[in-house]
């Protein structure tokens, strides 16, 4: 969401985007998130994609028509994902079109399922970022995390394969979800990332759902990483810009963790920006605020019944912004995206 902080400052007054903000309006949307896969062809712990098949998602000319609309609100960087991407046959083409009207085209894979005829058409476009889903350098630990033996050397060899053949204004991100079955196997990761020069690592504190196998951090664990696993990699790991203090730096921010309230209260009293300049549409076409809402809250329409450019503008999104003002969501006070964004928002645009 940082395209919409670059907007907002390039603003001669903020005046009448308060006015819209105030009465639930989009003044414009920044960027997309389009969960394209209903599928994973993984068996993570974490998540139940894998127990789907993906048969209801969008088609083809379905996700051409949200692209179109994204491009016609302004949108300017699109981020694609699943499930697993590349599970979809179209997904080049997808990723093609977005490129065509002019937005940064982001993406998240595994990595399992891309060969290298496909690898180099995707590197071919070239994409903004690619971010591949890496939970320990140790492959055993990997493995268990994601489901599959074999994951983690089918996941590295393509991350290495990308590392040597992409274009320089591509991006290459890791992403690795903390749970209680990883946290002691990242001490590893430093000598992982000499061996990589990426050029992001987000650490993700497990967001664990219902039915799901347990994996979940309690106050021990988040202790055992603010007070030994996040000082021994703010020491060892170069990539720019990494935080390994997700859980925050003392008691009350570890307590709130501990409870799954990543978010660190910040919530509690600072509005949430993103409803106004980001939306997602998941494979079947539900229309969310953001990712951590993703089937959490009530979809705010589908794109099969009207289209997208109708949706960010009609009563349920304009009635949720509006009630996002007095107070946020439960679901918000879980979530760690983009608060640094955020925070940078709440500068720019006072509460109206």
């Amino acid at each position: 969401m940082w395209r919409a902080v670059e907007r907002v400052r390039r603003l001669p007054t903020v005046g009448p985007l308060l006015e819209q903000v105030a009465a639930g309006q989009a003044p414009f949307v920044a960027s997309a998130k389009l969960k394209l896969v209903d599928a994973c062809n993984l068996r993570c712990f974490m998540c139940d994609y894998w127990k789907r098949t993906g048969d209801d998602d969008l088609t083809t000319d379905e996700v051409l028509a949200v692209l179109d609309d994204l491009a016609a609100l302004g949108c300017e960087k699109v981020h694609f994902t699943g499930g697993e991407l590349f599970l979809r046959r179209d997904a080049l083409d997808l990723l093609g079109r977005a490129h065509a009207l002019g937005m940064r085209v982001n993406l998240t894979t595994n990595g399992t399922v891309l060969d290298d005829a496909r690898l180099d058409a995707l590197l071919a476009l070239p994409p903004r970022s690619i971010t591949f889903s890496v939970d320990s350098p140790l492959a055993p630990v990997h493995d268990v995390v994601r489901g599959q033996e074999g994951a983690h050397a089918r996941t590295t060899r393509t991350l290495d394969r990308t590392l040597r053949r992409r274009a320089k204004r591509t991006r290459v991100r890791l992403n690795t979800v903390l749970s209680a079955r990883n946290l002691e196997s990242l001490l590893g990761m430093p000598e992982f990332l000499r061996e990589r020069p990426v050029d992001q690592w987000l650490l993700i504190p497990i967001d664990e759902k219902p039915g799901a196998a347990s994996g979940g951090l309690d106050l021990a664990a988040v202790r055992y990483w603010s007070q030994h696993v996040a000082p021994a990699l703010a020491a060892q790991v170069t990539v720019p810009g990494f935080d390994p203090w997700v859980f925050g730096r003392d008691e009350a921010a570890w307590a709130e963790a501990a409870a799954g309230r990543y978010a660190l209260g910040h919530y509690r009293t600072h509005r949430c920006h993103v409803p106004w300049f980001h939306t997602l549409v998941d494979a079947r076409g539900d229309v969310y605020p953001c990712c951590m809402g993703h089937r959490s809250l009530p979809p705010l329409g589908n794109v099969r019944e009207r289209p997208l450019r109708e949706v960010v503008a009609g009563p349920a999104y304009v009635a949720f912004r509006r009630a996002m003002l007095e107070a946020r969501t439960d679901v918000c006070h879980r979530c760690d995206d983009f608060l640094a964004e955020n925070r940078a928002l709440d500068a720019l645009l006072p509460a109206p």
